[in-house]
């Protein structure tokens, strides 16, 4: 038997925000990053819960380490809170899952709920019961996964979005395009994954170049902003592979955005996976055909298979140029003589990494030290 949840309920839309209001009475502390608490988004958000007794803990920093979770911990506490409410990125959902899950292991429960508002389309965390923390002292990026990091409720309204920069779209719109690739590929993946990764996949092939270059166009940032929690369910029950988890290795030790290193990945890793290097030119995997399938459903078409994996791979290429995003590790500002230095390390990281369990093709340090090198 195989379990395929959908625990998060969804708000999306215009004046998303009211789904507050179930709040009024509570006491409610929202974990957010210092730039977020002095946006008019937070007016919003402050507005929305004028019944309920409020604090904020705006102390989140990029890529959350361990000492940050652990300032959040102590706000949590010292406030005793009914509920939470997660507005940001991924740095601050992820931190605001690690100190529920560390106050309900020491006995104080959000009855009330645990609200998320991402105001970033891409990394799906607001349905998935996954967080990232660094340890500051090894720099490496430590994958968590417990059901009790699940949000209770995930607000998408379009106004979260709305002001999002370009650069920050193209990262995170590219974090949710390898999401539905890789959960499409993934061994735990499903008819129910397989819909929703299809469909995300669809809607980022449609709109997520309109949304990068216009803020303007809502109708775009709204449907890029489902989309990309369509691929954050999908890769929450069916999982991911070594794309994220060389990602999660090299951006542990050199300061690359998350969603830009998917997108330097994405083309080698779905070339290793399907078996289209060095074999005869015939061939493609059952893996391979997987990608096929997926690259059909966005119209991809070609002479044979192996021609349609590489046609999904020039169309991943096609829109990371239209997203003005690095195509390498030296073209992304990194030196290229440290990074190879590196690449032992990392490749030994990435394999002990939880996303590397999910890849449908066995990797080993050697294999992706190779990834490593190719994208260099």
């Amino acid at each position: 038997m195989f379990r395929f949840q959908l625990t998060t309920t969804l708000c999306y839309g215009p004046d998303s925000l009211s789904a507050l209001s179930d709040l009024d009475g509570r006491r409610v502390l929202i974990i957010t990053d210092s730039f977020m608490a002095t946006t008019p988004l937070m007016g919003q958000v402050r507005n929305a819960l004028s019944a309920a007794t409020v604090e904020v803990f705006d102390q989140v920093i990029p890529n959350p380490d361990i000492t940050a979770v652990a300032a959040g911990l102590r706000a949590f506490l010292a406030f005793g809170p009914e509920a939470m409410v997660a507005l940001g990125g991924g740095s601050p959902i992820d931190t605001a899952k690690a100190v529920r899950k560390l106050a309900l292991e020491q006995g104080h429960r959000t009855d009330a709920g645990f609200y998320v508002i991402p105001t970033t389309s891409g990394t799906g965390s607001e349905v998935t019961s996954f967080s990232v923390v660094t340890d500051p002292h090894s720099h490496v990026k430590l994958p968590l996964f417990s059901d009790d990091m699940l949000p209770d409720v995930a607000i998408l309204d379009p106004e979260a979005v709305a002001t999002a920069p370009p650069r920050l779209v193209a990262d995170s719109g590219m974090d949710a395009v390898s999401h539905a690739i890789e959960a499409y590929v993934a061994l735990g993946h499903n008819d129910f994954s397989d819909a929703l990764a299809e469909k995300a996949l669809r809607i980022a092939d449609t709109y997520l170049v309109r949304s990068f270059r216009s803020n303007t166009d809502l109708k775009a940032r709204e449907h890029q902003h489902t989309g990309a929690t369509m691929a954050g369910i999908a890769f929450q029950n069916a999982g991911l592979g070594i794309v994220h988890s060389l990602s999660h290795s090299i951006g542990g030790s050199f300061k690359v955005a998350h969603g830009r290193l998917n997108g330097i990945l994405l083309p080698h890793v779905i070339e290793y996976n399907a078996g289209v290097l060095g074999v005869r030119p015939s061939y493609v995997s059952d893996v391979g055909r997987r990608y096929v399938s997926l690259a059909k459903a966005i119209g991809l078409t070609a002479s044979s298979d192996r021609n349609v994996v590489f046609g999904l791979v020039g169309w991943l290429e096609r829109l990371r140029r239209e997203l003005e995003m690095p195509g390498s590790i030296t073209e992304a500002g990194i030196d290229a003589n440290e990074f190879r230095a590196a690449i032992p390390t990392l490749a030994a990281t990435a394999r002990k990494d939880f996303c590397t369990s999910g890849n449908p093709v066995p990797a080993t340090e050697g294999d992706l030290a190779g990834i490593l090198h190719a994208i260099v």
